[in-house]
């Protein structure tokens, strides 16, 4: 009896818990063990008959649309908020563009050479983005269909991630690549041109997140070189206005052609000389460095006023605007073009600037190098893809070594003759070390 009355009060107990309160439940069990024997199944079935009804509409109020409003508010609340919590982490990063690179490639296919365009994407953010969180991220670039017209897909990208900590940040590469076609070299040039114009972005969990804002107009005119009046000189600058006497393009990371240069003002003596001046340099992506500041000086010759100074290196290739200011007020800018970093290994740096290379005549060309271990050294020119070999050269030491008057290490330096026979995507392999691959 006693096991009889145990079963039925376990089958009641494990009755759903919206179908009867617990103090139901407890009466029922009471009314069961002072209710005879042959009436107890009578009771008992119409009861779990009863249990059953309560269960089959509990569920179809759950899978009614009078509950599912309810659901959805609280399912939507929640991913707002889970939303609102992925942008503010993402927007923590302050990741934006700090710089952009393009270069034309080429790829053979049979009897026919395929060309496109690399665009490298340079970020920066304030604080390391997590591996992981960077691998979530889909980069993508909005562009005029009408450019890519011979494209199928539009552009393709890939992506590198770096995680050394530099003084300003932590910088990251994110390259787009065109579909190789028939490119002509006119429409290669409208793509490169273009590339200022394209809008870059990154999706994170169905979020975007435009990676352009940060990008400023430059609006100055292009600087001109132009000779002085009284000398056989050149300086680049805004003609009548002021002129820097120096080289004819600045280099990316290079701090040999601005340690010494000399500006020249022309406008009213007497509110130039004697007068504090500061320049500074502003590239696309909003990016600021003050280049020079002090008084400026009489002139020398023809000009009003001048100054000897130093500028630091660009951290950048890409368009910079200089702005030129006298008593805090500004007096000219312009729009100057920097040149890409010098192909460097771990020991030797070219001095010159493929860019600035002629095609098809040999070059004498200086390697600078911290260990001069080796009366000569071999220098290979070798395309980018590696299956045309462009130039092999022996280079002979310099018997001259100097200081460097910043870090204090003997400098040495090899000369020797190299030939670039066309344009295109090449690297050097210097006494056995590489170079990144440079564009000429």
């Amino acid at each position: 009896m006693k096991r009889e009355y145990k079963d039925l009060e376990d089958q009641l107990r494990k009755l759903p818990k919206h179908s009867l309160s617990s103090h139901d439940k407890r009466k029922v069990i009471q009314s069961l063990r002072h209710t005879p024997k042959t009436n107890r199944l009578k009771l008992l079935k119409p009861l779990i008959v009863f249990a059953a009804l309560v269960c089959i509409l509990i569920v179809a109020y759950l899978a009614s649309p009078l509950n599912e409003v309810e659901i959805t508010q609280k399912e939507e609340t929640g991913l707002g908020l889970i939303e609102k919590e992925d942008q503010k982490y993402i927007e923590s990063f302050e990741l934006q563009m700090a710089g952009l690179k393009s270069i034309v490639l080429e790829m053979d296919v049979s009897d026919e050479t395929l060309k496109g365009i690399r665009i490298d994407v340079l970020l920066k953010s304030t604080k390391l983005i997590p591996i992981d969180v960077w691998n979530s991220f889909e980069f993508r670039a909005h562009a005029n269909p009408s450019l890519f017209f011979k494209d199928e897909v539009g552009l393709a990208n890939s992506v590198s991630y770096n995680s050394p900590k530099y003084e300003d940040g932590y910088y990251y590469t994110v390259a787009f690549e065109s579909l190789y076609a028939n490119y002509s070299e006119e429409e290669l040039q409208k793509l490169l041109n273009a590339i200022e114009d394209i809008e870059f972005a990154l999706e994170y969990k169905g979020t975007k997140y435009d990676l352009s804002t940060n990008k400023v107009t430059l609006d100055a005119p292009l600087a001109i070189s132009f000779p002085l009046p009284d000398r056989d000189q050149e300086v680049i600058g805004v003609e009548g206005r002021i002129g820097i006497l120096g080289p004819k393009q600045f280099v990316a990371e290079d701090t040999r052609r601005g340690a010494k240069l000399m500006l020249y003002f022309w406008g009213t003596p007497n509110l130039l000389v004697g007068k504090e001046y500061r320049v500074e340099a502003k590239n696309s992506f909003g990016e600021t460095i003050q280049l020079s500041n002090g008084i400026l000086g009489d002139g020398l010759y023809s000009e009003d006023a001048h100054i000897l100074t130093s500028f630091p290196a660009f951290p950048r290739e890409g368009k910079w605007q200089l702005y030129f200011y006298v008593d805090e007020e500004l007096f000219e800018a312009f729009i100057i073009d920097v040149l890409p970093p010098l192909p460097k290994t771990e020991h030797y740096i070219l001095l010159e600037s493929p860019k600035e290379l002629p095609i098809g005549e040999a070059a004498n060309l200086t390697i600078e190098s911290t260990i001069g271990e080796k009366q000569s050294i071999e220098v290979q020119l070798v395309s980018a893809n590696g299956d045309k070999k462009g130039y092999e050269s022996i280079f002979q030491i310099d018997p001259y070594a100097m200081n460097d008057a910043t870090t204090g290490q003997t400098i040495f330096h090899y000369n020797g003759l190299i030939t670039f026979q066309e344009k295109g995507i090449w690297t050097l392999i210097i006494d056995g070390e590489q170079t990144l691959i440079f564009e000429n």
